[in-house]
């Protein structure tokens, strides 16, 4: 009877999400590039997040790494209540409009399950 309990308590716990990334517009669209991200960070604040080419980066051809990714540069923007503007630059996979965050080692996957990915990035191809 006991694990009854367990069980019980176990599903009665509250999940909340704790990221979400959403594609707007996609690379190449008239409109320009443009992601909506919002994240929570570790003291439970929200951030939102937006995420686009500016008109700088916009006339920068893509370019082809050795893999054969093409990527273009993105800058990202955060706030949250109380707090300071966030200013931060990324790489845009343009095939799968994955951004990545090299200065804070996260990625934004806007096709991920259960409204996109904002958070850390882990990487299986990295050594250890």
């Amino acid at each position: 009877m006991g694990y009854n309990n367990y069980n019980n308590n176990k599903n009665n716990n509250s999940y909340s999400k704790k990221t979400y990334c959403n594609l707007v517009y996609p690379y190449g669209s008239e409109k320009g590039f443009f992601m909506g991200l919002r994240y929570r960070d570790v003291n439970g604040q929200w951030w939102n997040g937006k995420c686009f080419r500016s008109e700088e980066q916009q006339n920068k051809p893509p370019v082809t790494s050795k893999s054969g990714k093409r990527w273009v540069n993105v800058t990202l923007v955060f706030n949250a209540p109380m707090h300071n503007t966030v200013f931060v630059y990324g790489m845009l996979n343009i095939d799968n409009h994955k951004v990545y965050v090299e200065d804070w080692n996260m990625m934004a996957n806007p096709n991920a399950p259960n409204g996109g990915y904002f958070g850390k990035h882990i990487s299986s191809n990295k050594k250890r």
